[in-house]
């Protein structure tokens, strides 16, 4: 069972300053000259010629990639990053006080986070997992250590549980269910709150167009930047909902800002980059849910992960 935070006095866990979780950043794994040459040299020039080639011949990619580069755009021009609720103090410490989702996350009995940041780019899926499964109890050592890959909502659903199984010798078996984008806002809400309401056996991952949320990194027809903006898909664990409720202080002016219909969405981001948990508007999450993936024209997902 995860508990509500009762003394928020500098928790061991969080910065005193900022109340975000104290985790340490990894050691990448080294990389090799072919990794170099084909992320710098190969890449660079053949996705942007694969992808005007797709454009050219098929219309429906052409749609997909304009309907992407519209929703990027618009986030290069207002990126969450620097709204007001990005990381604001006052909604970590509520997080990390007040929302027993967001505590799974965290062993109160050592002080610790039961959270990390993946290895390097393409290691999100597989950070996630194992994010999820300590926050179970299971214990780092436990479970497979971190790989490339685990990018597909399916493949990683039935090797999180194949995870669980094997760690624990069967002794906790999980079940999946994807949420995918095509489904509308409301439904997507109500996963999302039905979910984190249920912290003793029930965990959310989401795979999501990143992009989508904090625009084009640097010149965005630089080829490497246009085309991650596009296909920057990203794993994460949500850790929690912030409603109007959530917030009971009567001197906070944040409950004000929080709309009944649109929550803000407690986020791990993986990538140590972005600082740990943020906040996103539900709504504005569910555009990057809802965006396709180009490489297999498939919307992202919702991953509710439950205990049986």
């Amino acid at each position: 069972m995860c508990k509500k935070q009762t003394d928020t006095n500098n928790p061991p866990y969080l910065h005193s300053t900022s109340s975000q979780l104290i985790v340490s950043h990894p050691i990448p794994p080294a990389k090799t000259l072919n990794h170099y040459f084909l992320i710098y040299a190969i890449f660079p020039v053949l996705a942007p010629a694969f992808i005007a080639f797709k454009s050219i011949t098929n219309s429906d990619f052409r749609k997909t990639s304009f309907s992407l580069y519209s929703l990027v755009s618009g986030a290069t021009a207002n990126p969450i990053t620097k709204e007001w609720y990005f990381q604001d103090k006052e909604l970590l410490d509520i997080l990390w006080s007040k929302v027993p989702s967001a505590k799974c996350y965290v062993d109160d009995a050592i002080g610790e986070p039961r959270l990390e940041y993946q290895l390097s780019e393409g290691y999100c899926g597989s950070a996630t997992q194992r994010c999820i499964l300590r926050s179970f109890g299971l214990s780092p050592e436990s479970i497979p250590a971190q790989k490339n890959g685990e990018t597909k909502p399916g493949p990683w659903c039935e090797h999180v549980c194949q995870m669980a199984k094997e760690a624990t010798e069967g002794n906790m078996e999980l079940e999946t269910t994807i949420v995918g984008g095509d489904v509308d806002y409301y439904k997507f809400l109500e996963t999302l709150r039905e979910t984190t309401k249920e912290p003793e056996k029930s965990r959310i991952a989401v795979n999501f167009l990143r992009p989508a949320l904090t625009g084009f990194s640097g010149f965005r027809f630089f080829p490497m930047n246009f085309i991650l903006g596009l296909l920057g898909g990203h794993f994460s664990p949500v850790l929690g909902l912030i409603e109007n409720d959530t917030v009971d202080q009567p001197s906070s002016s944040i409950r004000e800002k929080i709309e009944g219909d649109n929550p803000l969405v407690a986020i791990w981001d993986t990538n140590h980059k972005y600082g740990g948990a943020y906040f996103v508007p539900a709504k504005r999450l569910y555009e990057s849910v809802k965006a396709l993936d180009l490489s297999s024209n498939k919307n992202r997902a919702l991953i509710v992960v439950k205990k049986k």
